[in-house]
């Protein structure tokens, strides 16, 4: 945590201080999975993990939060690894945390069962050791496969491959060198790493820089602490980490869900913030107040983008492909050198799935999931193939069983007939062909938004049925 300390004690743990948590936007992933580009948000939280389990995780996994933040992981002076002064986790190169709760590492898999695509496990807080004890090893045994640091987290990795990141919450030691060292030795043991400042940030720049210099993309996120010590600070303001995006938090003791939505949407019309999160579910297990928490921040940062699931093949291409099929289906698509990797429309960052593989949707009356949110409207990104389709229903569903339909006429790619309620996008000079060549005339993307209640929960959006319209994104607007 920050110089005020806070004597917040995770259950029966040890008293421990900690500020901000979210990550951040489809970066190159080194681990298993990486940040959300919008509406991220995250959850940190202490013995509730493991004490009373089945409830709790249900009911995280169920929140529409996206990140689950575990704190945390001591580092002893040894190497060995304890979660929170409760347990023992690896030792000499060993898990040992399934002596003590067999089910730890099946509960951390658990929580990806729902709302959660992220498990950060967060390193140190302000009590003085664990950043120290590392420097230490560092000095005396380096990094490499025989050192205890190396060898614990492997194992670490080993016994729960669900954890994708590790959270650096060095409040204390300050140590460049040996950070950095660690960094990239988790780098290339699978984790990203998320830094978690809450002063001092000429440090922490340099430490992300100096990180993805030797190992890129091992900095994926930065979780600014804006509560206690850190209260104050502003992620648009004093922050920058260049390409790698900061994400504030706060803490419920100080705020509502209210007033977390109101201070995440400032962040977000200032600077276009899309992630945050919240300190500390300990506080109010089993309240209801969970899911109105990820609520307030998913309404607040962009909602959530989905961009998926793929079911064609070969929609955007780098331009050279060769390639059959295409979004058409008689060997056209768009450009990933023209559409990019990801879009703003209708105030929110919409990523596209991946370029020469299974990125475009094909509506065909099949129903996608959203991250459970309220939020103003749903925006889709989309395009008619083959002529344009006119009067296409879609239905968005509320987790209350109600849902609403929307009647929406969608325009040929390369005819924009300008239809009630159609924006274009994006226009491209060209499109792709499937033998490498290019159609030298304008094709666009075009974006819809459908209004939607803001007293109740979007969960999913059904699509109409009819294979001739194909969306490439599909977002929620606080």
């Amino acid at each position: 945590m920050s110089s005020m300390q806070r004597s917040k004690q995770s259950v029966h743990g040890r008293a421990r201080s900690h500020l901000v948590r979210i990550a951040v936007g489809l970066v190159v992933s080194l681990a298993a999975s990486s940040v959300a580009s919008a509406g991220t948000s995250g959850i940190f939280g202490g013995g509730p993990f493991y004490i009373n389990a089945t409830s709790n995780i249900n009911e995280i996994k169920n929140s529409g939060f996206t990140e689950a933040i575990v704190w945390n992981i001591e580092v002893k002076t040894n190497g060995d690894l304890n979660f929170n002064g409760e347990f023992p986790l690896v030792s000499n190169g060993s898990y040992i945390g399934a002596q003590t709760h067999p089910d730890f590492a099946s509960n951390m898999a658990a929580l990806k069962t729902g709302t959660i695509k992220r498990i950060t496990f967060s390193i140190g807080s302000s009590n003085v050791g664990d950043w120290q004890d590392i420097k230490a090893l560092v000095n005396a045994q380096g990094t490499g496969s025989t050192s205890i640091l190396f060898r614990n987290f492997q194992a670490l990795k080993a016994a729960i491959p669900s954890v994708d990141a590790l959270d650096f919450d060095d409040e204390n030691s300050f140590d460049q060198a040996s950070t950095v060292q660690f960094a990239v030795m988790l780098g290339n043991l699978g984790y990203h790493v998320v830094l978690d400042p809450f002063n001092n940030a000429t440090y922490w720049t340099g430490v992300a820089s100096a990180i993805n210099a030797q190992l890129p993309g091992t900095v994926d996120s930065v979780h600014l602490q804006a509560y206690a010590g850190g209260a104050g600070n502003n992620p648009c303001t004093g922050w920058n980490f260049g390409a790698v995006p900061v994400f504030a938090g706060l803490w419920d003791q100080n705020d509502t869900p209210a007033q977390v939505q109101s201070i995440m949407t400032g962040w977000h019309n200032q600077c276009g913030v899309t992630g945050g999160f919240l300190w500390l579910y300990d506080d109010f297990v089993a309240t209801g107040l969970v899911a109105q928490y990820a609520a307030a921040i998913n309404n607040a940062v962009g909602g959530t983008t989905s961009t998926g699931p793929y079911n064609q093949s070969f929609g955007i291409v780098r331009d050279g492909t060769t390639f059959s099929g295409g979004v058409d289906g008689v060997g056209s698509a768009y450009s990933s050198n023209l559409l990019g990797t990801s879009l703003v429309w209708n105030g929110v960052t919409f990523t596209f799935g991946p370029a020469n593989g299974a990125d475009v949707i094909s509506a065909a009356g099949q129903t996608i999931a959203l991250t459970a949110a309220r939020a103003s409207s749903v925006s889709v990104l989309a395009l008619a193939v083959n002529g344009a389709q006119t009067s296409q229903v879609f239905t968005v569903n509320y987790t209350d069983g109600t849902s609403t339909r929307f009647t929406q006429s969608i325009s040929d790619w390369f005819s924009p007939a300008h239809f009630t309620g159609e924006s274009i996008a994006k226009s491209m000079a060209y499109r792709d062909t499937s033998t490498g060549g290019r159609d030298n005339r304008t094709f666009n993307l075009y974006g819809y938004a459908f209004a939607t209640s803001t007293a109740k929960t979007v969960k999913s959006i059904t699509l109409p049925g009819n294979a001739q319209v194909k969306l490439l994104a599909i977002a929620l607007h606080p």
